[in-house]
């Protein structure tokens, strides 16, 4: 799946990290990690999708967003990814998360991600083997019994930290766990969040030319 025409460029600063960007498809809107953003996120979401009387669509999105916000918080989160400005036929219950990560005691990634292909089917993301890719599947999420996920993960190493550091990329697909999974198009959400982490690349640093 390709991003449609109408993209917009999320460019992220973190004081540990390099610069990076993603684009986003037509409707979607970059969002921090605080209690402010989420609670006027919640208000503005409720307020456009009550109107189309789909009280399902409210919960699964509702749900997926504090327990998308929650997980950012308790980790070293750098910014949230949600399709908010979309119409009826276009809403998907889907977030995506952008977290730094760094290896155990300092030492690098290599074991994790080695364990990542080992028993989790992880595989490279693009033929340029940077990005590594890997699925879960929670039948609910904790508290939210009517709630289950699917999660994509996109993990990219940090240039120059020696696969000490990374960022990763967390989307979770929500839906009621009861429903069976072609109620929604997983395979079309799954490419989507594969869509939008192929576009990660990292951005010119502060004061260099054109920045």
């Amino acid at each position: 799946m390709t991003l449609p025409a109408g993209v917009a460029e999320a460019v992220e600063r973190h004081p540990e990290l390099p610069p990076f960007r993603l684009l986003l498809p037509p409707g979607w809107t970059r969002h921090l990690p605080t209690d402010d953003e989420e609670r006027e996120l919640l208000a503005r979401m409720r307020e456009r999708i009550r109107p189309l009387g789909r009280p399902d669509l409210e919960f699964q999105l509702t749900a997926g967003t504090k327990a998308a916000f929650r997980e950012l918080r308790a980790k070293d989160g750098i910014a949230m990814y949600l399709p908010t400005q979309v119409g009826e036929s276009t809403a998907v219950p889907m977030s995506m998360s952008a977290c730094r990560i760094t290896g155990p005691d300092g030492r690098p990634l290599d074991g994790q991600v080695a364990e990542l292909f080992r028993r989790h089917g992880a595989e490279f993301l693009g033929d340029d083997r940077t990005i590594v890719r890997w699925r879960r599947t929670f039948a609910t999420l904790p508290g939210l019994e009517r709630v289950g996920t699917e999660q994509v993960n996109h993990l990219v190493p940090v240039p120059g930290t020696g696969r000490r550091v990374g960022v990763l990329l967390s989307t979770a697909i929500v839906r009621d766990p009861g429903d069976p999974v072609e109620g929604i198009d997983l395979d079309a959400l799954v490419a989507l969040a594969d869509a939008i982490a192929s576009t990660f690349a990292w951005a010119p640093s502060r004061g260099a030319a054109g920045d």
